[in-house]
């Protein structure tokens, strides 16, 4: 058989099945039909349409969704609905509680609270929320202010010299540290010097799955699993998962010292004790999926905060006159020599607390989020979206609709004003954490971590960048907004500066 006929065979029989696909899911094909879509190729569906775009996928997202709301875009065989709009969103997140089932970031960071399905989700979620209560929360400012006072510290050799310094790294280190400590009871020291492999691999993780996620060919396991082996990017998740096997083991053999109970309720537990007692009371919560469930909360806690607040510090270095403002509500709250309380970070901090909404408006920490509908959901104007969908809400385009924000790609942090978040409909003004059953947990915790370190930052720094503004040029997208050439901040000792 030659190779003209093996192709004519393949054909045949991709087309048949296709044919045979669409006769039995005739109900999907035609909802579909609903929504404009760009014309598909077998096999590869749309996936051709972001070939090499990887760099530039926020722009190229950018431009094919531009003529359209609503978009039906082919990951090679599956059809997803890609939405834009705050109204779909907000409906889709609330009526669609199970994650997508592409799966394509399980073999870096298993199942967990946020990849889940739902049921499982729900469960997890009702056992950690007493490490997210309001009286943890305040627990934990404790940690927040000296890892706080060591990255004031860290940053001392560049200070008041010409040197401009990329903050991410050093707020990695930071977040890892309180997340560490705050939510598993240990210091990072006792781990090893672990952390800055963590974080390597961790970013390694973002790349690899967005490579996944654009690659249809990679979407099946054994292949997927071939491809990381034969890369090396296998040892990053051995990386990966190191740190939380280690701290989940440690703990392990304390929890059978100490006798810990599965019954009973203490609100005063960690993260690490939570898991350990689940781990105890259900057999079927084995040591690799409680793993799993300590290694999310750690990512969750880490890479997006860090984002974040290296965005902010940029933003505040960018626009002096917001910068100004911000440091003078600071020292009217409190004194040089005093420390700031849970209270005073919380509700005190008004301004502040604008900036950084701003901030993840602009760059939200969560550029894609995903769910699958276990049945059909009606959207506002009453289109009807197929059961057993994928639906990919656009939380970047939503965030910049000139329908919520006069100026959507200027950062301005009076568009979270009083007046101005009354202006616009509810749900709309934050979605980077999610909306409905299931937002993030851990949303109060970033806001007070930011907070903190926020605080000592300009209460030691005024900050200043060679950096005149950031353009949609400037940024990248993984699973996340990152800027291309890092968040370069030059740091001048408050005492040398003249107002």
């Amino acid at each position: 058989m030659n190779v003209t006929a093996v192709f004519v065979c393949l054909t045949v029989i991709v087309i048949l099945f296709r044919f045979l696909h669409k006769m039995k899911n005739k109900r999907l094909y035609e909802l579909l039909e609903q929504f404009p879509s760009y014309p598909t190729y077998p096999l590869i569906g749309n996936a051709h349409l972001l070939f090499g775009a990887y760099n530039d996928l926020l722009l190229k997202s950018e431009q094919l969704l531009q003529p359209h709301d609503r978009l039906v875009f082919w990951v090679g065989p599956i059809p997803c609905l890609v939405l834009k709009k705050y109204n779909d969103i907000l409906t889709m997140l609330n009526q669609s509680l199970d994650r997508d089932s592409l799966h394509v970031a399980d073999e870096w960071a298993g199942i967990g609270l946020l990849t889940a399905e739902y049921e499982e989700w729900k469960k997890s979620r009702k056992m950690l929320a007493p490490a997210f209560s309001s009286d943890m929360l305040t627990k934990y400012v404790d940690v927040f202010h000296e890892k706080a006072s060591n990255f004031v510290e860290k940053l001392k050799p560049v200070v008041d010299t010409d040197v401009e310094v990329d903050v991410l790294d050093y707020v990695l280190n930071t977040n890892l540290d309180a997340i560490v400590e705050n939510t598993m009871g240990i210091s990072m020291e006792s781990t090893g010097k672990r952390g800055e492999e963590f974080c390597t691999a961790l970013l390694d993780g973002f790349i690899s799955v967005t490579e996944r996620l654009l690659s249809p060919w990679l979407h099946p396991h054994f292949i997927y699993m071939l491809y990381l082996r034969l890369t090396g990017k296998i040892e990053s998740i051995k990386r990966l998962q190191y740190l939380p096997s280690k701290i989940l083991r440690d703990n392990l053999n304390d929890s059978h010292n100490q006798k810990i109970e599965p019954d009973g309720v203490d609100s005063s537990r960690t993260v690490i004790d939570l898991l350990i007692k689940r781990r105890l009371k259900e057999p079927g919560f084995t040591e690799t999926r409680t793993r799993d469930e300590l290694l999310q909360i750690i990512l969750a806690g880490v890479e997006t905060t860090a984002l974040n607040m290296s965005y902010l510090m940029l933003m505040l270095a960018i626009h002096q006159d917001v910068q100004q403002k911000v440091y003078e509500e600071i020292t009217q709250l409190v004194s040089e020599d005093e420390t700031i309380t849970a209270v005073q970070l919380f509700h005190q901090l008004k301004y502040l607390d604008q900036c950084i909404r701003e901030t993840t408006r602009m760059y939200s920490p969560v550029t894609i989020t995903g769910r699958r509908t276990h049945k059909e959901c009606v959207l506002k104007d009453n289109t009807i979206v197929p059961a057993n969908m994928l639906v990919m809400a656009v939380i970047h385009l939503a965030h910049h609709d000139p329908e919520l924000y006069r100026n959507p790609n200027k950062w301005d942090p009076e568009n979270f004003s009083e007046e101005a978040i009354a202006e616009r409909p509810k749900g709309s003004c934050q979605l980077s954490f999610g909306f409905g059953p299931r937002s993030c947990i851990g949303a109060r915790y970033a806001m007070l971590s930011v907070k903190t370190q926020i605080t000592h930052i300009l209460r030691n720094y005024h900050l200043s960048t060679h950096v005149k503004e950031l353009t949609n040029d400037d940024l990248k997208m993984d699973l996340m907004i990152r800027n291309k050439i890092g968040y370069p901040i030059k740091f001048t000792s408050r005492q040398k500066v003249k107002v």
